[in-house]
């Protein structure tokens, strides 16, 4: 308490109690025998006043501690024998409270400029991390802008995908049909030319494939099982559809309940399953492909898991490559979800997708 009033209190203040302390040690000093000697406690109003004023009272304090010390220590000058012993002894401890009256002022000295430099410090770090809070602040602005725009073409696009898929199936299907079938009329007018027929036989062979590629290209763009059945028949196909075009065995586990997605919802699964699907044939050299899909708590949530030879995940992010797992997270994001994704080398690859469900 007392320590707190004098670092509050004035230079004044702090000078009055250094002469209070002088006074405390030269009684004690003059109550005590001379074989006592005396002169080390002289330090304590010393060391109090230069540390807590300036340098010069603390010199104007050792002058007067040295001269109460001498008059104490020679009875009053009454019992003096040799002035020149006692009078040097007195300088000598006058040049000792000197010196350490110039040490504590340097201790001082550096003591504030220690001070100085830590809350110097302390103010570039508080800037620093202002900035780095504010850099933090427009770094998520950006990378929540920057996923409204993602959202906003992935929409756009999913849009173009239906538009293009319906005219696809609906004008270019009907016309190749309509050619089908004027091409069997013709087979049929000239039947009796086995040229012409075996040549109609062939366009017509030509004109079906085209049908079925057609109607793949439509699906691709826009799967009309996810708008006529919903997600898990669509799901269901596209397994069946990889299992055929890459030979690798799938096994499917989905619930007989239907997962109630809104349209946004739906094509983002499926094209999150979908890129998972076309990653596993291009990358995991497997052998078989398991797909989970259960229900819990308003969550729909999708397991597929291959026993391919996996990857190491961090290396595999910082490649430039890895656009595909990048796409995905960001569609999962899309639509409030998660994508978790667990690999390690020659043990497979798990990609779990949590979607909230209405």
């Amino acid at each position: 308490m007392i320590r707190s009033y004098l670092n509050k209190a004035g230079t004044f203040t702090k000078l009055l109690f250094g002469l209070f302390l002088i006074v405390a040690v030269a009684l004690t000093d003059f109550y005590t025998t001379k074989d006592v000697s005396f002169s080390i406690f002289y330090l304590i109003p010393i060391t109090f006043i230069t540390w807590n004023t300036s340098k010069y009272f603390g010199i104007a304090f050792s002058l007067i501690c040295a001269f109460i010390w001498f008059y104490f220590d020679t009875n009053s000058l009454s019992e003096i024998t040799n002035y020149a012993l006692h009078f040097w002894s007195t300088i000598v401890r006058f040049g000792f409270f000197i010196i350490v009256t110039i040490l504590i002022s340097k201790l001082k000295i550096l003591k504030d400029n220690q001070e100085n430099v830590i809350i110097q410090r302390t103010s570039e770090l508080l800037n620093e991390i202002s900035e780095h809070e504010k850099s933090k602040a427009e770094l998520l602005q950006k990378s929540s802008q920057l996923r409204e725009l993602y959202k906003k073409i992935e929409t756009i696009k999913e849009d173009q995908n239906v538009q293009i898929a319906r005219e696809i199936h609906d004008e270019l299907g009907q016309s190749l049909t309509a050619i089908n079938l004027e091409v069997n009329w013709v087979s049929k007018k000239h039947s009796d030319n086995p040229d012409v027929v075996e040549r109609m036989y062939e366009i017509s062979k030509i004109v079906e494939n085209t049908i079925g590629t057609v109607r793949k290209i439509s699906s691709d763009l826009r799967p009309r099982l996810l708008d006529q059945l919903g997600i898990l028949p669509a799901i269901e196909s596209l397994l069946k559809d990889f299992k055929n075009r890459t030979k690798i065995e799938t096994e499917l586990n989905m619930p007989e309940a239907t997962a109630k997605l809104d349209s946004t919802g739906s094509i983002t699964v499926y094209r999150i399953c979908q890129e998972a699907l076309t990653n596993i044939a291009r990358h995991s050299k497997c052998t078989i492909v398991y797909t989970d899909i259960n229900i819990e708590r308003n969550f729909l949530i999708l397991k597929i898991r291959d026993n391919g030879k996996g990857f190491n995940l961090k290396n595999k992010l910082n490649e430039t490559k890895t656009l595909g797992l990048i796409s995905m997270q960001e569609r999962a994001e899309m639509i409030n979800g998660s994508l978790e994704i667990k690999t390690t080398e020659n043990h497979g690859t798990e990609i779990k997708l949590m979607v909230p469900i209405n």
